[in-house]
This record gives C-alpha cells, sequence and structure tokens, in this order.
C-alpha cells in the first residue's frame, strides 16, 4: 500500500519504513487535480491557437482566486516558484505558472512588487521558454504567457 508512510522509532532499531515515492505520487495528484479545477478545455485550447490578448484576458479572469491578491511573497519566495518553473515535472511548472499568475494579475494589492521580484529573477526568460516547451502542459504555457503579459503590463505601468 504505497499510500501509507510508516515512521516512527522501532523496537528492534531495525531501519524504518517509509515508502517517500507514494507520498510524492499522492501530492502530485492533488496539486494536478487542484490547478486541473481552473481547466476549461475549450477556453484553453481558443487561448492556445490565438494571439489575441482577449483570449488570455477570458482564462485570466476565470483562474483567478481573488483572495490571493492579499498575498505578499518574499524575494526567496518568488525565486522558489521560478525554480519551479525549471523543473522537469509538467505538474511542477503548471502550478508555479498559476501561482505567479495569481500574483501578478493587474490591480492587485502587490502585484507591482511581485512584478518587480520576477523582473529582479529574470523571470522573463524562464516564462518565455516555459510556454514554449513541448513537455509542457496546455495549462503551463498559457498560465506563462499570461504572467508574461501582466509582467509587461506593469513594466508598462512603472515607466510612465
Amino acid at each position: 500500500m504505497d499510500e501509507v508512510a510508516l515512521v516512527g522509532a522501532s523496537s528492534d532499531s531495525s531501519s524504518k519504513s517509509v515508502n517517500v515515492e507514494g507520498a510524492r505520487r499522492i501530492a502530485f495528484k492533488h496539486i494536478e487535480t487542484f490547478v486541473l479545477t481552473f481547466s476549461d478545455p475549450q477556453m484553453f485550447s481558443m487561448a492556445a491557437a490565438s494571439s489575441a490578448p482577449a483570449a488570455l484576458s477570458h482564462v485570466a479572469e476565470a483562474v483567478f482566486i481573488h483572495e490571493a491578491g492579499h498575498l505578499r511573497c518574499s524575494r526567496s519566495e518568488i525565486g522558489r516558484f521560478v525554480s519551479m518553473l525549471r523543473n522537469p515535472s509538467p505538474i511542477l511548472r503548471a502550478c508555479a505558472a498559476f501561482a505567479l499568475l495569481q500574483f501578478t494579475i493587474p490591480g492587485g494589492r502587490h502585484a507591482v512588487h511581485h512584478a518587480g521580484l520576477l523582473q529582479e529573477a529574470g523571470a522573463g526568460r524562464v516564462l518565455r521558454a516555459a510556454a514554449a516547451a513541448t513537455t509542457a502542459s496546455i495549462e503551463a504555457k498559457i498560465f506563462a504567457r499570461i504572467v508574461l503579459r501582466n509582467l509587461e503590463h506593469h513594466q508598462l505601468g512603472m515607466s510612465t
């Protein structure tokens, strides 16, 4: 049963039995399920096929979690999300892009702060790679494109 991890002291000091791989698979499945709850295949297909900003805007509006606008990330937290975008796991890349989308939505309380941290971290290059990755899910690609659009929006706002 790989859903159970047994951890604790053994009476005979034998090695502990921990099925970390099973727990990892379950965690990834939960993350994937969470991200997919925000996925509308038809809307994502239209956004993937279109270069029109309106298609990305529709997705951004549909997946936006209003409470996320109150969260303020540190430089190291943003750095961890950028690192997740480089991870070989498509699930982690989608999760990271989804989180960064939430943190950079224009009008968000700390969106400008997060956009600045992403610019400092050189996230644009990583986001472009995530949006173009052949191994990335459609969700990860679209979320990364939206974050790039959000960064451009904030950059324009800061330069005026």
